[in-house]
């Protein structure tokens, strides 16, 4: 692959970070709750008074850790580039947060409407990130490293994952506040509609990659049917 090509892979890879950024900060703004894997660091928002995307990076980096102690020997040193890339990551939640503090969503239909919106750019991000197939952030990372660590489907470690990490929030919120916070209908729509929407962009733009030969087909084939099994990632 030549140097030009790979740096088109990143610059891809990084324009599926901000997107997916944008759609966090869409879905969040909703004020219907958030997606399952930001559900956590968004319980958190509400006990401590640091940002959501302060608290991302935070869990971002528990996650990476998790993945160095589960792989061990196997821990491969080019994913140290996924704390710089949660880094981004968080910092542009942050950013899209403050942008639209400045917007009022003032009926549940405008909420609704918010919420689609983050869910399409949502998935938009996630397949930007998965097409060039250089990097992952550390929420599926951590996923792939119990995969390959223990044998397991992908999807049915997706699947738990995102339920246990809803599952911990709401403990979490209940625990420090006797209440659920930040879980909401939006909670469970971004889990059951980030997945298609990304799987319908993975084509997409896998034909577009692919016929600028940016990447490989059978990397993007086998990150397609991860994302297909997977259901949504962030």
């Amino acid at each position: 692959m030549k140097n030009p090509d790979m740096i088109k892979r990143y610059t891809m890879f990084m324009a599926g970070v901000i997107a997916s950024a944008l759609g966090i900060s869409l879905i969040t703004k909703a004020g219907l709750g958030t997606s399952p894997v930001t559900s956590p660091a968004f319980v958190l928002t509400f006990l401590f008074p640091f940002s959501l995307g302060t608290f991302t990076m935070m869990v971002n980096t528990l996650m990476f850790g998790l993945q160095a102690v589960i792989l061990g020997r196997d821990f491969e040193r080019v994913q140290l580039l996924q704390l710089p890339s949660a880094l981004l990551f968080s910092a542009c939640i942050d950013g899209w947060s403050r942008l639209f503090s400045f917007w009022p969503v003032r009926s549940y239909l405008s909420s609704v409407v918010v919420l689609a919106a983050g869910c399409v750019f949502l998935g938009l991000g996630i397949a930007l990130e998965v097409v060039p197939d250089v990097l992952i952030l550390p929420g599926e990372g951590l996923v792939r490293a119990i995969v390959r660590r223990f044998g397991l489907h992908f999807g049915h470690v997706k699947r738990a994952f995102d339920l246990i990490l809803v599952l911990a929030a709401a403990v979490l919120s209940v625990a420090a506040t006797g209440k659920i916070l930040g879980i909401r209908e939006g909670t469970v729509a971004a889990a059951l509609v980030v997945g298609p929407i990304s799987h319908f962009f993975i084509g997409r733009i896998h034909s577009l990659a692919r016929g600028e030969k940016l990447v490989p087909e059978q990397l993007t084939c086998l990150a397609e049917n991860e994302e297909e099994s997977g259901a949504a990632n962030l």
